[in-house]
């Protein structure tokens, strides 16, 4: 079983990083950490939540080159793609930040 940081911990690292954040976003965080800590649960290995979390990027990925996607949003592409690169953001840092 992998051993995973605790939510303070992770958390405290993302805010040090960028002090400004707003209360909302760190409730979102928070959200995203408890996701991560669920989703991973069946992960035995480092190297299969690693493969988790490549997946995660994959998907997200795979979101802005779905054109299908891009015509059917009300927002434009860019804040569609300025969406997508902060998801893939959070992604890396939870892969880099959430294993022990």
């Amino acid at each position: 079983m992998i051993k995973l940081k605790s939510k303070e911990e992770v958390l405290k690292k993302y805010v040090s990083r960028y002090p400004e954040l707003d209360q909302q976003f760190i409730k979102k965080l928070s959200e995203e950490y408890d996701r991560y800590v669920d989703a991973l649960k069946g992960c035995n290995t480092k190297e299969e939540a690693i493969n988790f979390f490549e997946d995660e990027i994959k998907e997200n990925e795979r979101l802005y080159k779905d054109n299908a996607i891009l015509r059917g949003l009300e927002g434009s592409p860019y804040n569609q793609y300025m969406e997508i690169l902060a998801n893939y953001g959070l992604i890396v840092f939870f892969r880099d930040n959430i294993l022990d």
